[in-house]
């Protein structure tokens, strides 16, 4: 087969190559001079850094991501650190300790802070396991016989009373203190989704104690294993380069500065490309890997899709965008930031803060930040002497009162007044600084609808089917599932992939 890819990011990258190294004539089309999409990343003056994903999980050989990308030849091609983050709220902080303490240190911790909820910290453990064995399993079923089967489905009835139960009401179970709650829903502020909306059994996957704790083993318990925390030595690109070099070496061809501008379809079916130079590509198979309104109401002639269909593409919860400055400073930061990324929290509110946001309304940096210090791990990613330190936060993607091209500097200086208070003296030694508010990030991106979120992961939303309604059209990445985030993207990129060649043997 002849197949047309619709972008170079992490979900196009993943699919071509799975179809490239099946033999099948694979053509990628990215907009930019670069592979990589919102993987990306940028360089000045000696410092590099990454404006997607920071961090990613499972990406060891015996892990699910690590092992896809075995499968695909890029694992051996780059050289990932095990890692952990730290978290900063107004009254406390949870910061790795220096001597290992056991898998219960963090919940040991948190009774320390909040002695009056030990009974809940004990029962939230004890569930967190049993999720922790519910999710091995059900990686293992595929490969495994009928008592991985039985195993899994016993493990899952005490679940099923809470599948359609926010995270808002699972914590609610466990604990009454807002701040306690807000330590496990703290990260959900990243997803752009307040907790009443949030599917509460994710709160297991998105607190996983490993991410705390390098130390600490992924077996926690028979049959219930954590995937790692890891940083990618000298940044995402190097995932992506080892990506385009994959897919070249199988005769794919990658076409960069290449827009497409249109979705041919003949007879209902989609049979083409034409590129923004106006040259038309024929194919059996096109795969969109941007954003879903681009998609489907920009690409695709007009009429090609029921009213019903763009309407519920058009109602898609998107996660928001994010404000981002990228520094290069010249003194070492590792006294303060002990790990690659640090959450600092000015807020317990995390229902307040996501609902605001939604509303257009930028919290300038008071109700927190993020900070991220890949120089740590990778020093390469800095001139000899110096750091790279990324400072970002969610914000709207349109404000309600102006607008990012005008603000923007005003609302960086304002960032790094809060940043300075956790990080003393910063503003004095900053070398480089480069701004990246929604409006660049859009030109990043190329979504003319939204800056930079993926689907945000509310309950009961609708998804747009991989299989679109078109013949001959598949659609995969971040807008396509739950959270975005390369650790879903991927696997379900490959997926996906997997099932064009079973339906065209």
């Amino acid at each position: 087969m002849k197949i047309a890819v619709i972008g170079s990011g992490v979900a196009g990258m993943t699919a071509a190559l799975t179809l490239a190294r099946k033999g099948h004539q694979v053509e990628v089309f990215e907009q930019f001079n670069r592979v990589g999409g919102v993987t990306g990343g940028m360089e000045a003056d000696g410092f590099a850094w990454d404006y997607g994903q920071l961090v990613v999980e499972a990406f060891e050989k015996q892990e699910y991501i690590g092992a896809i990308l075995d499968e695909l030849g890029v694992l051996d091609k780059i050289s990932v650190v095990r890692d952990e983050r730290e978290y900063s709220f107004p009254d406390f902080t949870i910061r790795v300790p220096k001597e290992y303490g056991g898998l219960l240190w963090r919940m040991e911790f948190l009774k320390n802070q909040f002695p009056e909820e030990a009974a809940g910290l004990d029962a939230y453990w004890k569930d967190y396991v049993r999720f922790t064995r519910l999710v091995t399993l059900g990686g293992r079923m595929e490969k495994e016989g009928i008592g991985t089967k039985i195993a899994f489905y016993l493990t899952l009835l005490p679940f099923l009373p809470r599948m359609k139960c926010s995270a808002e009401k699972l914590l609610a179970s466990y604990f009454r203190s807002e701040k306690l709650k807000c330590v496990f829903m703290s990260i959900l502020a990243d997803f752009f989704t307040p907790p009443s909306q949030f599917p509460g059994l994710g709160i297991f996957s998105l607190n996983g104690e490993i991410t705390f704790e390098k130390r600490m083993p992924a077996q926690l318990a028979k049959n219930a294993v954590m995937t790692r925390f890891y940083s990618i030595i000298g940044g995402l690109k190097t995932l992506m380069q080892a990506m385009e070099e994959a897919v070249q070496s199988c005769e794919g061809s990658i076409h960069l500065n290449c827009a497409i501008e249109k979705i041919v379809l003949k007879d209902g079916r989609a049979c083409g490309v034409v590129d923004q130079h106006g040259k038309a590509h024929d194919c059996d198979l096109v795969i969109a890997s941007g954003g879903a309104k681009e998609t489907f109401t920009r690409l695709l002639p007009e009429g090609s899709l029921t009213q019903k269909f763009i309407d519920k593409v058009l109602s898609i919860p998107l996660m928001g965008s994010v404000f981002m400055i990228h520094l290069g400073v010249d003194y070492d930061p590792s006294e303060v930031l002990h790990t690659v990324c640090t959450y600092f929290y000015g807020s317990y509110d995390i229902e307040g803060e996501v609902k605001r946001a939604r509303a257009g309304i930028y919290h300038e940096g008071e109700a927190g930040f993020v900070v991220h210090f890949p120089s740590l791990r990778s020093p390469a990613m800095a001139p000899k002497g110096k750091h790279a330190l990324t400072i970002y936060t969610i914000c709207p993607d349109k404000l309600a009162d102006g607008d990012w091209e005008t603000r923007k500097e005003e609302y960086a200086d304002k960032l790094l007044e809060f940043a300075e208070k956790k990080l003393p003296g910063l503003r004095k030694h900053i070398v480089v600084r480069h701004i990246l508010s929604p409006v660049e990030l859009r030109k990043l991106t190329h979504l003319d609808h939204h800056a930079f979120g993926g689907l945000a992961p509310v309950m009961n939303s609708w998804k747009i089917p991989h299989k679109t309604p078109i013949e001959g059209l598949w659609f995969i990445g971040a807008q396509s599932e739950s959270g975005g985030g390369i650790n879903n993207v991927i696997p379900s990129s490959f997926k996906v992939a997997k099932r064009i060649l079973k339906e065209n043997k």
